[in-house]
C-alpha cells in the first residue's frame, strides 16, 4: 500500500520510535499530505529521553512491553491533539547493527494501539545485514503492520510474529474522556491493579462483605494516576482473573472520581490497604486536578467511607494510627485490625518471583 493512501484515509496518529525506525518517519513525512495523518512524531533515543516520555525507566528499552508502552503513550497523546478522527498510536523499539558489540539478538518490536485493538510484532534481523538494510526492512514491515492494524490493507508480512488483543464488548469507551463504568454497581468497591490478583484480595473482599453487610465489587481502572493506561493485552489478562459479575471496569484513576461516579445517589465505601489510603491523602498525587483539601471536603460532604486494612511496610505493621488524617475524614474511616486480617502477599512480589515478563509471549 502506498503511503499516499494512508494519508488519504481518515486515520491520524502519533509515532514514537527508539533504537531504529526513523526511516519510517522519513517515508511518512516526505509524502505530501503527511500533516493530515501525523499529528506528532518523536525519537526518544537516549535512556533519559525514553524515561521522560514514558514516565518511567523501562527495564529494557528494546522489548515488547516498551513498544506497547510507546504505542499507548502515542495513542493517548493523539487524543490530546484530535477528537474528530480515527486515531492510532505507533511505537517502535529496535536493537539494530551498530559500531559496538550488542547483547542479545538484533530485533525490533512494532506496536499499534487504536480504540479497538492492541497489536505487537517482533522482527528479527540477521547479523550479516547492514544497519541500512535493517532500517529499510524495518520501515517496510512497520508500515505494512500499521496499515493492516488499521484495517486499511491486508498484512503483507503474515509470517512475522504478530499478536493482537481486541476490545471486548463496549471496552473501547474506557478510553473516552467522559467517566465510564462497565459492570454491576454495588454499595462498596475494592479497587486495585490486580497484577496479578492473589488470595489476599479474595480474603479482603470476603471479610469486607462480612463487616459491611453488603456486596463488594472489585474495581479495575484502565487509567492510573502515575502510569500509562492499560492496553487490551493487559486488560484481557487482568479480566480473566475474575468472574464476569464480580468486576467493575472504569476509567477513573482518582478516588474522588470513583466516589462521584460510583455512588449512584448513595454513600459508597472503598475497601483499601493503608498504603493506598496514604496515597489518597498525599498532596503529590493531586498536582493536576482537584486540590487535596477539596478532595477531603468532597469525601466529607458525600459521606464517602473507607474500610482500611493494615499492611506491613518495611518491618512495621501500619494502620490508620500511623497517618495524619483530617479529623472529619478520620470519622469516615474504619480500621480492620491486625487480629482480623494480616496478609503478606503483594502482587509485585508475585511478579518478581514468577520470573515471567510480558516478553514471554513473543520470545
Amino acid at each position: 500500500m502506498k503511503i499516499a493512501e494512508l494519508h488519504a484515509s481518515n486515520w491520524a496518529g502519533v509515532c514514537y520510535v527508539t533504537g531504529g525506525g526513523t526511516l519510517l518517519l522519513s517515508d511518512l513525512l516526505c509524502e505530501p499530505g503527511a500533516s493530515a495523518t501525523i499529528l506528532n512524531a518523536a525519537v526518544p533515543y537516549s535512556n533519559e529521553a525514553l524515561a521522560q516520555l514514558l514516565g518511567h525507566s523501562p527495564d529494557q528499552a528494546c522489548s515488547e512491553i516498551s513498544a506497547r508502552n510507546l504505542a499507548m503513550k502515542a495513542f493517548s497523546d493523539a487524543k490530546e491533539y484530535s477528537s474528530d478522527q480515527a486515531l492510532f498510536g505507533l511505537g517502535v523499539t529496535a536493537s539494530l547493527q551498530t559500531n559496538h558489540p550488542k547483547r542479545g539478538a538484533l530485533r525490533a518490536y512494532i506496536a499499534i494501539q487504536t480504540a479497538t485493538r492492541s497489536q505487537v510484532t517482533k522482527v528479527e534481523f540477521s547479523n550479516s545485514q547492514t544497519r541500512k538494510a535493517q532500517e529499510i526492512l524495518l520501515a517496510k514491515i512497520a508500515y505494512g503492520k500499521l496499515c493492516s492494524g488499521l484495517g486499511i490493507a491486508s498484512d503483507p508480512y503474515p509470517d512475522c510474529n504478530t499478536q493482537t488483543a481486541y476490545a471486548r464488548t463496549a471496552q473501547e469507551i474506557l478510553f473516552d474522556t467522559e467517566p465510564v463504568a462497565l459492570g454491576a454497581r454495588a454499595p462498596a468497591y475494592l479497587p486495585g491493579a490486580f497484577n496479578p490478583m492473589h488470595s489476599g484480595h479474595c480474603q479482603m473482599r470476603q471479610l469486607a462483605q462480612e463487616m459491611l453487610q453488603c456486596d463488594v465489587q472489585y474495581e479495575l481502572s484502565v487509567r492510573n494516576v502515575d502510569k500509562l493506561p492499560l492496553d487490551y493485552f493487559d486488560l484481557d489478562q487482568r479480566c480473566k482473573q475474575f468472574q464476569p459479575d464480580e468486576l467493575l471496569l472504569t476509567n477513573l484513576p482518582y478516588f474522588y472520581q470513583k466516589a462521584k461516579h460510583l455512588s449512584v445517589d448513595r454513600r459508597v465505601t472503598f475497601v483499601v490497604g493503608v498504603d493506598t489510603f496514604a496515597r489518597i491523602i498525599d498532596p503529590k498525587f493531586y498536582q493536576i486536578g482537584m486540590p487535596l483539601h477539596d478532595v477531603v471536603n468532597f469525601f466529607i460532604a458525600t459521606g464517602t467511607n473507607f474500610l482500611v486494612f493494615g499492611r506491613t511496610v518495611g518491618n512495621k505493621f501500619m494502620t490508620l494510627a500511623d497517618l495524619s488524617i483530617p479529623p472529619n475524614l478520620r470519622e469516615l474511616c474504619r480500621q480492620v485490625e491486625a487480629a482480623q486480617f494480616q496478609c503478606e502477599l503483594a502482587s509485585s512480589t508475585l511478579r518478581s518471583n514468577s520470573g515471567l515478563t510480558y516478553n514471554d509471549r513473543l520470545e
